[in-house]
């Protein structure tokens, strides 16, 4: 009886939710790189929710057509406990797996620093990425949070890794805010991470950075933080190391001009372990975006994103060179169809100063993309 009471409570706090989508994309062949491909993807997230806590999980499939068939496959599970009303904490593991789409023209993220393409289309690769993270309102005004997690991430393979070496090692996290005004948040961050590459590269960081966000606006908002790094680069075969100290900071703001339009920019900098090399670089990264959307009616965006490789690695075929730059962009029109789904069509490409292996300076596509929400269980 008391299994089944327990069944019952889970069952009534489950919630499922899911969507879809397909994309084709095609534009003219450079250096021997073919953009063309079809692909289709989904999320399906899940919920079950009680007094003293939640579990989550979820699950991404995407198969893309180009060069044969490309199966990839990402799914994370995760248990919330509430420890009181204003603290929480969170287990989470993520994984993935499969043949990883890493073409320049692929979709914009919107976020950066942009990494610079692989030099070869699709990869075999996995991750994995197992976290802990605490969460706790000390009072109206000051919040504390913290994570530590271990990150595995690269080539799933001896051939994968020749050319996206696998890294692992923990990133740890620390914050905490202050609301000094209703409109203006006071933020102290710390971070640090240690990864050491298949190559043999070893890159660690360390960084604290104070930061302030406000509403200067009533339709624009600001953040801005800035602090030291430093950084240790070193080669585990001949343990030569290198201390580096850098500068860590970002700029965005986030803006509602006019009715129906909105803005944001950001910029920022900071050292990054190369995915490519396992070097460690400061990059300077640049993103956009604008949006105008009349509300179930057609909705145009814009996107960019870019960066610059600040300093230079170690001179491998594959490491940054000081001055690399690195651009991906993408506009696009947004038309619903009904409530839950939508035809997008638009064009997007990507520049980069310095290519790698064969790969052409700049790619160009057309796509065309149907999205539809699936509620499955509520």
């Amino acid at each position: 009886m008391t299994s089944l009471i327990a069944f019952a409570v889970l069952a009534a706090g489950f919630v499922a939710d899911g969507s879809a989508r397909v994309e084709a994309r095609g534009g003219p062949t450079e250096g021997g790189e073919d953009p063309n491909s079809v692909g289709i993807s989904a999320d399906l997230l899940g919920r079950v929710s009680g007094p003293d806590g939640a579990l989550r999980f979820g699950f991404s499939p995407s198969a893309v057509r180009a060069q044969g068939n490309q199966l990839f496959a990402r799914g994370f599970g995760e248990a919330e406990l509430r420890l009181r009303e204003s603290a929480h904490v969170r287990l989470r593991q993520a994984l993935g797996y499969g043949s990883l789409d890493l073409s320049p023209v692929a979709a914009v993220t919107g976020r950066g620093p942009v990494q610079p393409p692989a030099g070869t289309t699709f990869v075999s690769v996995e991750e994995s990425a197992t976290s802990l993270q605490a969460d706790v309102a000390a009072s109206r005004r000051l919040r504390f949070a913290g994570s530590a997690a271990w990150l595995i991430s690269g080539g799933a393979d001896a051939a994968a890794r020749a050319t996206f070496p696998l890294s692992r090692g923990p990133l740890v996290r620390g914050s905490a805010e202050w609301a000094a005004t209703h409109t203006d948040t006071l933020r102290i961050a710390v971070q640090g991470f240690d990864h050491r590459y298949s190559n043999g590269q070893r890159s660690s960081v360390a960084a604290a950075t104070v930061g302030w966000q406000s509403r200067v606006a009533r339709s624009t908002e600001v953040a801005v933080s800035l602090g030291p790094g430093i950084g240790r680069a070193r080669t585990l075969a001949s343990q030569d190391a290198s201390t580096i100290f850098y500068a860590v900071g970002a700029v965005d703001v986030h803006s509602l001009p006019l009715r129906n339009l909105s803005a944001s920019l950001g910029a920022g900098v900071e050292p990054l372990g190369d995915p490519l090399s396992g070097d460690l670089v400061e990059r300077g990264s640049l993103r956009a975006s604008v949006t105008w959307d009349r509300h179930r009616s057609i909705a145009i965006t814009g996107q960019l994103v870019g960066s610059v490789a600040l300093t230079s690695g170690s001179g491998g075929p594959t490491s940054p060179q000081a001055g690399d730059r690195y651009l991906q962009g993408e506009v696009g029109a947004t038309v619903p169809l009904d409530p839950r789904s939508s035809l997008a069509a638009g064009l997007r490409g990507a520049l980069v100063s310095r290519p790698l292996l064969s790969q052409p300076s700049d790619q160009w596509v057309a796509f065309v993309r149907y999205v539809a929400q699936l509620p499955l269980l509520r």
